[in-house]
């Protein structure tokens, strides 16, 4: 595979996951939620964890930003 043929693939992946992004949710019932944001270019995010006891299992992620 070459380079160009693995950028175009790459850009094809993010404009997917753009169009369909997985995960993009709130979770209501979290155990774990973590706020981050930047001010240089405006990027907020919002992480939501459902952790499952005993063993600290995840059992579900989640994220909101723009």
């Amino acid at each position: 595979m070459t380079y160009d043929s693995r950028s175009e693939l790459y850009q094809q992946v993010i404009i997917e996951h753009n169009k369909n992004p997985k995960n993009f949710r709130t979770i209501p019932a979290a155990t774990h939620e973590a706020e981050g944001y930047n001010p240089l270019c405006g990027d907020h995010l919002h992480i939501y964890l459902q952790v499952k006891e005993p063993g600290d299992v995840i059992d579900d992620v989640s994220f909101e930003g723009d």
